[in-house]
């Protein structure tokens, strides 16, 4: 018989690569376990259990009461130990499992799968499948963040309603309206666009992924109406702001010539970009959604307490003397005292040459000019002179509906552009 009074054993036992088991005894000290074999020595910290592609180790306390006896046992803290080990591992394969489920569900939900638009079929009553035609009205674009649809009508239609409820968003037409989709919108996306006929219209509707941030805007032309719907995709869509500013309104018109009005033209320029930018994740808030005067210093003030990303300030030139001697597009910023220089250069820079990139605008350079609505602000500020009225190319391009939707999309694109680099 052997007493082991002060000095605790520990019996070290590992597979090794041919799949034999093998038993080292091992002497415990306050720091460490000294691994004791005939021809190898080795060390681990105490309680440490070590893998390698050699040797799996386990550690296990015993006593010894015989020389020739040993009796392995768990004490009563090693099993106190290893149920702790044992709960942990457990909870922590509980928390992944329950993570990987919710991620699932989630990443059906984002993709909006055809179960939740048939549900939504299912239900409705007077559900009429939209035709689809190479030359239908109905068109469709999407990104990582919406599905944008552009139906466009005729100018001559002008009892256009829409609303919203928590599956879809809804566009009411006469019946004698004719809608289509255009060929190009695959079947997949095809299963989320539906008609019903209630009351004597036609009810076109636009299944939703998520109940917030889906809009709808009716953008009216000359020679045609637009109806934008953009439907998110994500939760959150945005990730940026901007303000927009039309210049003048109210009694104070601007740049006139005949019936036409710089406010007019400026309210209609902003709104044409609030999709555009709202479609590639810049929120946006105008100062003016109507024909209202503001005073500058309260636009100024308006700009601040919102806090954007980038203010846009749009106007459009004029001149009384020799007036088809001016025209193009020019950008004006301020820095005072040295207040944000770079930034708006930089602003201005990208916004002339977006600006100026389509139909045959001219550029009439970035000016620095002490302008009370872009000096008082404390966002990235711009004010752009969206070409001269006076002159009568440009007064031409600015009554044009294809013009002015391009230079909205590329004012838009300079102020996505600007954000994303800052």
């Amino acid at each position: 018989m052997v007493k082991v009074q002060r000095n605790k054993f520990i019996a070290l036992k590992y597979r090794t690569l041919n799949g034999n088991l093998s038993l080292w005894s091992i002497t415990q000290n306050e720091s460490s376990y000294a691994v004791k074999s005939a021809d190898k020595i080795r060390y681990a910290e105490t309680g440490m259990k070590r893998k390698s592609l050699y040797y799996f180790i386990t550690f296990y306390k015993f006593s010894v009461t015989e020389k020739s006896q040993m009796d392995l046992r768990l004490s009563n803290k090693d099993r106190k130990k290893t149920s702790l080990y044992l709960a942990s591992f457990a909870l922590i394969i509980l928390i992944i499992l329950a993570l990987a489920i919710s991620f699932k569900n989630d990443s059906a939900h984002n993709k909006s799968g055809t179960v939740s638009a048939a549900d939504v079929l299912i239900n409705e009553k007077n559900v009429v499948k939209v035709a689809k035609d190479k030359d239908g009205n109905i068109y469709m674009e999407e990104n990582k963040l919406f599905k944008k649809y552009t139906i466009k009508v005729s100018s001559a239609i002008k009892n256009i309603n829409y609303k919203q409820d928590d599956n879809a968003v809804l566009i009411s037409f006469d019946k004698d309206v004719p809608l289509k989709l255009n060929s190009e919108i695959n079947d997949t996306n095809s299963k989320y666009i539906y008609m019903t006929n209630d009351n004597g219209k036609n009810n076109l509707k636009f299944k939703k992924s998520y109940k917030d941030n889906n809009f709808v805007y009716i953008n009216s032309g000359k020679d045609s109406n637009e109806i934008i719907v953009l439907v998110s995709k994500v939760k959150k869509p945005f990730t940026h702001k901007a303000v927009l500013n039309p210049g003048h309104g109210g009694i104070d018109s601007g740049q006139s010539v005949g019936n036409l009005y710089e406010k007019d033209i400026t309210l209609r320029i902003v709104k044409l970009m609030v999709s555009d930018l709202q479609y590639n994740g810049v929120d946006v808030v105008l100062t003016r959604d109507k024909d209202e005067g503001q005073a500058l210093a309260d636009i100024a003030a308006f700009v601040n307490k919102i806090q954007p990303d980038v203010f846009l300030s749009v106007h459009i030139n004029g001149m009384d003397e020799n007036p088809n001697n001016y025209q193009g597009i020019g950008v004006y910023y301020y820095d005072e005292n040295g207040y944000q220089t770079n930034e708006r250069i930089k602003l201005a820079n990208m916004v002339l040459k977006h600006a100026t990139m389509s139909d045959g605008w001219k550029n009439d350079g970035v000016v620095r000019d002490k302008l009370k609505v872009i000096r008082l602000s404390k966002a990235p500020a711009v004010l752009v002179e969206t070409g001269f009225l006076t002159n009568d190319s440009d007064r031409a391009r600015l009554q044009n509906d294809k013009v002015l939707g391009n230079l909205a999309n590329n004012l838009s694109q300079a102020l996505v552009e600007y954000v994303n680099e800052k």
